[in-house]
């Protein structure tokens, strides 16, 4: 029996009294107000370098597709020692696999490289015409300078021009090398776009655990991974703005509940409980002020409510006859898209938060649940069963109603959630057998798996930007 997306869609009443599951929810991203240096642009596949002065490039993602920008990573320099061996691979591992999926690179294959791998990280030992032979416009110097802590040096290099652009210096704990590869990412993104990388952010998501499933919190790619729930069945996390709380779905009192937790697993409080009803999928405002859900009627009907983020001054914003479920706030907090059947079957809807007329935004399709607003507030992704009884993601754009499909002829692939900047998308997978994580560039490019334990995962929901910044 299937907790997490019953797919049954008119048995909702019957599968929820037999199961106890919630039908097409999933989680709500945290929505944070971005940074002061974040500016919001439409996503795009590829990249192109404009001048932006006669020292720094800026990659424009808007526009017409064209090619992300070839770069090429050397092997990291390192002491022949193993620790810090074995630190140089962590951190070429992530950087690999940050930039890979960035949407922005086209990194190079190592085996066309043509300069000595022992060539230095100063600019005056670089051969450039080797590297302008591979086809590299960019290039990336690392050396691992320390092994406990570790202390890395990244350089960049503009392979056309012969020169240096960027220089950082990061050190952490020996256990944490991977977390330097994802802060020079971060500011590699920052370098070319002016906006901020997420590949310092974190990612929540539920894992079976001896047969049922528990909230987990990890690094966007799914490393270091923590278990925060450990009773009963706890199910759609969701962050809380200030990056620091999850909220979350639990059974401890028997029927679903809404819950909220500190990342560290501690301060477990409920938001909000009916005895006599269901209560899930809890999606937070961006301004934390305000909690939107889902909760079943004595009719047989569910609806969306909205209340204060405490759970009290709760009202319903949705009425007559339908399944209503999986709200998710739009950037401005003045929207929510959700799942509702009042059409005859699930399909995406928005609706005001002050309440009104709900508003159908997806008419092809005749299964499309778990909608999640972008960040940037251009598009709505979403998961939508096929002619083939597949599911796989499309986004939708809130203003036309231009449905774009981002998956095809790979499993099921279900359950999207945005980055912060709205550049990626996690996802859930059954491509390689079991549902595992993977995320993709938000035009569905650069698919990457990045769990690959022997349990299931379900529902990621991806944090904001400040989470790691405050610690």
């Amino acid at each position: 029996m299937n907790h997490r997306l019953p797919r049954r869609f008119f048995l909702f009443t019957a599968a929820l009294a037999l199961l106890g599951a919630p039908l097409f929810t999933a989680p709500c991203p945290a929505h944070a107000q971005q940074p002061a240096t974040a500016t919001p642009a439409a996503p795009a596949p590829t990249t192109a370098v404009k001048p932006a002065g006669p020292e720094r490039p800026v990659l424009s993602l808007s526009g017409a597709a064209i090619r992300p920008m070839p770069l090429a990573i050397a092997r990291p320099l390192h002491a022949d020692l193993p620790k810090a061996r074995a630190a140089a691979e962590a951190i070429d591992a992530a950087l690999q696999q940050d930039l890979g999926v960035s949407g922005l690179f086209e990194l190079l294959d190592r085996r066309s490289f043509l300069a000595d791998p022992k060539e230095g990280m100063l600019l005056s030992t670089i051969k450039f015409a080797r590297w302008l032979d591979v086809g590299a416009e960019s290039l990336i110097k690392v050396r691992v300078l320390g092994s406990d802590p570790v202390s890395a040096e990244f350089r960049l290099f503009n392979v056309v021009l012969g020169k240096e652009e960027l220089l950082k210096r990061y050190t952490a704990r020996a256990e944490d090398a991977r977390s330097l590869a994802h802060r020079f990412a971060d500011d590699l993104v920052t370098f070319y776009t002016r906006e901020p990388g997420a590949f310092r952010t974190k990612l929540a998501f539920v894992r079976k655990v001896k047969g049922t499933k528990q909230v987990f919190v990890g690094d966007w790619d799914g490393h270091n991974a923590r278990q925060l729930t450990h009773k009963s069945m706890n199910l759609l996390p969701s962050w809380l703005s200030n990056g620091r709380e999850i909220a979350f779905t639990g059974y401890q009192s028997g029927t679903p509940s809404l819950y909220r937790m500190r990342v560290d697993g501690t301060g477990q409080q409920l938001v909000f409980r009916r005895h006599s009803t269901l209560v899930t999928g809890a999606c937070f405002s961006p301004d934390g002020k305000k909690v939107a859900f889902s909760m079943s009627q004595e009719d047989g009907n569910s609806h969306l409510w909205i209340a204060d983020a405490s759970g009290e001054n709760a009202r319903q914003l949705t009425s007559g006859f339908g399944i209503n479920s999986s709200p998710s706030f739009s950037p401005d907090g003045k929207q929510i898209a959700y799942v509702s059947n009042r059409s005859g079957n699930p399909q995406i809807y928005v609706i005001a938060t002050e309440g009104g007329e709900p508003r159908r935004l997806t008419f092809q399709g005749n299964y499309n649940q778990t909608p999640e607003w972008s960040p940037r507030g251009d598009l709505i992704v979403f998961t939508a069963r096929d002619e083939r009884a597949a599911f796989d993601i499309f986004t939708v754009e809130p203003a036309s109603g231009k449905i774009t499909r981002l998956t095809q002829d790979t499993g099921n692939n279900e359950e999207p959630s945005w980055s912060p900047n709205g550049r990626l998308i996690a996802f859930t997978s059954t491509r390689t057998g079991k549902s595992q994580l993977y995320v993709m560039s938000a035009d569905g490019s650069a698919q990457r798996q990045v769990t690959h334990g022997k349990e299931p995962v379900y529902t990621p929901s991806w944090g904001p930007f400040w989470v790691e910044a405050e610690k």
